[in-house]
């Protein structure tokens, strides 16, 4: 049986102010308090489906999106696993997961073809049997039945839905997800396609879970975000300098030099969170310098909050990084005021002329003077502007590579920075965003005397 419009919206209004007060920094009641919270975790398991998945043509991408669409719910995920498109298969991951979790989410397989066997599979794990639902047959009717409503009978197969359990709309496909539910354990079956599986997870598994397993207990955890340092610098400072509780849950994730560290509570008890927050003072008095966020703003962000609450603007200038300083800031914020310029060039002359200053920056005696000739060159045509330039591949005698980069302001002057890159190496951009990015956050940052 669907669920009636008003009783989803204020179901998902529920999660949705869950989620935008941060829970998993506030203690949630406990049981007997009335709210519907209760004080378990729900576990639930993963199970990807797609022999493209095991031949490398695609990385699944599925397990971040739903654990991070669960988790503010409470819900814990125990494990996830991907597999071909074989019923054997299909079947044995189900024999695994069952015995982890009471929750199973599939993804994959439930399209029109021959090889779409997810549908039938499920039935007949469950020995819950499949019922055209006419909602599901409606919906299909009139989305691709034409002015007579008429479904070949490939597309007509997808209205069906199991008798025990539910489905899920999808208005942006074919495949419905599928929800067997035998009132003891759920599987619920979801698209494969990102632009189908995304939405629905959204808009229709999460109020039904919501609805179904209620909302449950978060653990309080605290995300600390680091660039200009590496994983296991971190990692060796947690380990010699800080005194971690037993039940304490430690994890990081490194991407283009930038470090999250994560700590975890299985409770939301205050005396977890007091602990959390010295946990972090700790932290800090040894690594603060290089943490750009603890409240989950990426390094972009960082910049233009520090745009914003000094007044300022920015130009840029890029030589090696080819433009993917502005890019990488620009996809962050869409467009800002602040933002007011960005010049790419192929040689320290052709970005002096862009910059006006005439061309002559080749002249200068050293790769350091060069690029805080530029930043002064950049500055120099916007008042009050901060600058920030990053240089061409530089090569020493030896054949080692460098790229130097400079940020600051006229008033505030000029801060530069050596990056060196691996001989024989393709150039990683990527890193030069991040650098570049964090010496610009770190001069902005101390001419405010704001926290880092």
């Amino acid at each position: 049986m669907r669920r009636t419009t008003a009783g989803r919206c204020r179901l998902w209004a529920a999660v949705l102010v869950l989620v935008s007060v941060g829970v998993q920094a506030e203690a949630a009641p406990g049981e007997g308090s009335g709210d519907g919270v209760s004080r378990d975790s729900l576990d639930y398991f993963i199970i990807v489906t797609g022999s493209e998945l095991l031949r490398g043509v695609y990385a699944d991408r599925h397990t971040q999106f739903i654990t991070r669409a669960l988790g503010p719910l409470g819900y814990r995920c125990l494990g996830s696993m991907s597999i071909g498109d074989l019923q054997t298969d299909l079947h044995q991951a189900l024999d695994f997961a069952r015995r982890k979790a009471p929750l199973i989410l599939t993804t994959g397989g439930l399209g029109p073809t021959s090889q779409d066997i997810t549908r039938k599979a499920l039935s007949d794990y469950t020995s819950i049997s499949l019922k055209e639902h006419p909602g599901a047959l409606n919906d299909l009717k009139r989305r691709y039945g034409g002015e007579k409503g008429i479904l070949r009978p490939v597309l007509r197969g997808q209205a069906l839905a199991p008798e025990k359990g539910t489905y899920l709309p999808n208005p942006n496909g074919t495949a419905v997800g599928l929800v067997f539910d035998d009132g003891q354990r759920v599987i619920a079956a979801l698209p494969g396609p990102p632009r189908e599986l995304q939405p629905m997870v959204r808009n229709e598994l999460v109020p039904w879970l919501s609805e179904r397993f209620g909302l449950r207990k978060v653990g309080h955890s605290l995300t600390m975000r680091f660039a200009g340092i590496g994983q296991s610098s971190i990692d060796r400072v947690i380990r010699e300098k800080l005194k971690l509780p037993g039940e304490l849950a430690v994890w990081s994730s490194f991407n283009s030099n930038r470090v999250d560290i994560t700590f975890s509570f299985p409770g939301n008890s205050p005396e977890e969170l007091e602990r959390l927050r010295g946990l972090k003072g700790e932290l800090l008095e040894h690594i603060g310098e290089y943490m750009y966020s603890d409240a989950g703003s990426s390094l972009e962000d960082r910049i233009w909050q520090l745009l914003e609450q000094r007044q300022a603007s920015l130009v840029l200038g890029e030589i090696a990084s080819g433009g993917a300083v502005s890019s990488s800031l620009l996809a962050a914020r869409g467009d800002s005021t602040r933002f007011a310029g960005t010049y790419a060039a192929g040689s320290p002359a052709a970005l002096s002329r862009l910059l006006g200053g005439g061309g002559e920056a080749d002249s200068a005696p050293s790769p350091e003077r060069l690029v805080s000739q530029l930043a002064r060159y950049a500055t120099a045509r916007e008042e009050g502007a901060w600058g920030l330039v990053v240089g061409p591949v530089d090569l020493d005698e030896g054949g080692a590579a460098s790229v130097w980069i400079t940020a600051g302001s006229v008033r505030t002057g000029f801060a530069s920075r050596r990056i060196n890159v691996r001989k024989g190496r393709r150039l990683r951009r990527d890193r030069l965003v991040t650098h570049a990015l964090d010496l610009l956050r770190r001069e902005l940052s101390e001419e405010s005397g704001l926290d880092r």
